[in-house]
């Protein structure tokens, strides 16, 4: 079982979502092992809506919600299989420990599908993941229409569960905010460690294996998302993924890592000089994105929208572009005609929790979704030089995850060096707490 696993806090998780449709039935399909290579599987990773609303962390389950209560539908004990791979929760344990109403053997889903469905007026799953899967649920649900009656009922209407849900998900409980602050905590130790201690010479795989061995000492289980250790002209490419390059005097280092603890993961972004100073090329890019991180977290709070935040990082990075010397004409302009594209080809951030770019609304008909408090999100400005010139190579990037709060907002990933001077001092030998 998870640490985090509080019956109550997933009990009232549940009924949220039940309240926002009381006439629907909610079909929640958990993950699957994945095969790695012959007999070996990738380590299991729950579906992250499965784990908001259950905690349980066993592989093929089904939840069920419907008529105010909550069914899991999972694999018996089975203690052959036990001896290979563990003991599994069983029917009684797992409706005691994870507070659902009922359970059920997985293999009974579908004949009990027709029953729980009486009452319904409206299916909401998610269709598309898994094709054999959806073939299944669909000719279940065909046969529960014929039960029912063409003539009275027909078929079942099926819609996606995410509006709801993910409006649930994007504001974050006590029991979240605890594990993501643990996460960026761990995440910045980590940072800060490798800032302190990477030297030309080394590998950006050197690199990444003192941050993940600090990492895991400070409480995470696994890395939330692939690892980027991006020297030189790697890091003008947004999801480099090698990794093997070697550390040079005279080039940057961006480094987008983050922990995760019990499924809830952090999303940092730091770069820093190889050699013990910035070049001053590097300097004057890393100085203008550096005060565009700090303008749009001065904006993050309460009634903001994330278009607000886009477009106000879009204007200082391409007034930067100009400034720089990389583009010319009129600033205004230049946003309308996207010159700045070229450069930062992505958007300042993205909602943060179980996932990396987790669940949450944006826009919607047309109308943007105002920031509210208890929403966590990331703030990653960045500028990007792939072609020929006094910038070439450069790459930068500076990304914190933030908590919007009742009157504004609290930076997570606080306490890493971030001026050109805090950084140089850091290289240098200096003492940082």
């Amino acid at each position: 079982m998870l640490k985090s696993t509080v019956p109550g806090v997933h009990r009232e998780r549940r009924l949220r979502l039940l309240t926002s449709a009381p006439d629907a039935c909610f079909i929640f399909f958990g993950a699957q092992e994945i095969v790695r290579s012959n007999s070996t599987h990738f380590p299991f990773r729950q579906d992250s809506d499965f784990l908001y609303l259950t905690g349980f962390d066993e592989p093929g389950a089904i939840l069920v919600l419907v008529g105010g209560k909550s069914h899991l539908f999972l694999l018996e004990r089975d203690e052959t299989r036990e001896i290979w791979d563990g003991e599994r929760y069983g029917l009684d344990r797992a409706r005691s420990v994870f507070g659902v109403d009922e359970t059920h053997p997985v293999h009974e889903f579908h004949s009990r599908l027709d029953t729980l469905l009486t009452d319904a007026t409206s299916i909401r799953t998610t269709l598309g993941w898994d094709p054999e899967r959806d073939q299944s649920l669909l000719k279940t649900l065909h046969g529960a229409s014929r039960f029912r009656g063409k003539g009275r009922f027909g078929h079942l209407p099926v819609q996606s569960p995410l509006p709801e849900l993910s409006e649930l998900r994007s504001i974050k409980d006590e029991v979240e905010l605890g594990l993501i602050r643990k996460a960026c905590k761990a995440t910045t130790k980590a940072h800060a460690e490798v800032l302190r201690k990477v030297r030309s010479g080394m590998t950006e795989f050197d690199a990444f294996i003192e941050f993940q061995y600090t990492l895991l000492r400070q409480g995470c289980s696994e890395l939330g998302y692939g690892p980027i250790f991006a020297s030189g002209f790697n890091a003008t490419t947004l999801h480099y993924t090698r990794n093997n390059e070697v550390l040079k005097e005279g080039d940057l280092f961006l480094i987008d890592a983050a922990g995760e603890c019990e499924g809830y993961t952090a999303d940092l972004t730091q770069t820093f000089p190889v050699s013990r100073q910035f070049q001053p090329a590097q300097a004057r890019v890393y100085e203008q994105v550096l005060s565009v991180n700090r303008e749009i977290t001065a904006m993050i709070k309460p009634g903001v929208s994330y278009r607000e935040l886009h477009s106000r990082s879009v204007e200082c990075l391409t007034e930067s572009l100009l400034s720089l010397g990389v583009l010319e004409g009129d600033a205004k302009e230049l946003v309308l005609t996207g010159a700045y594209r070229k450069y930062y080809p992505h958007g300042v951030g993205h909602y943060l929790g179980l996932d990396v770019h987790d669940a949450g609304i944006y826009h919607e008909r047309g109308q943007d979704f105002l920031l509210k408090p208890g929403m966590v999100l990331t703030n990653e400005p960045g500028l990007y030089f792939r072609e020929s010139g006094p910038y070439f190579g450069i790459g930068v990037r500076i990304e914190d995850d933030i908590l919007v709060t009742n009157s504004g907002s609290e930076v997570l990933t606080a306490g890493l060096p971030r001026t050109v001077a805090e950084i140089e001092s850091v290289r240098s030998g200096g003492v940082w707490s």
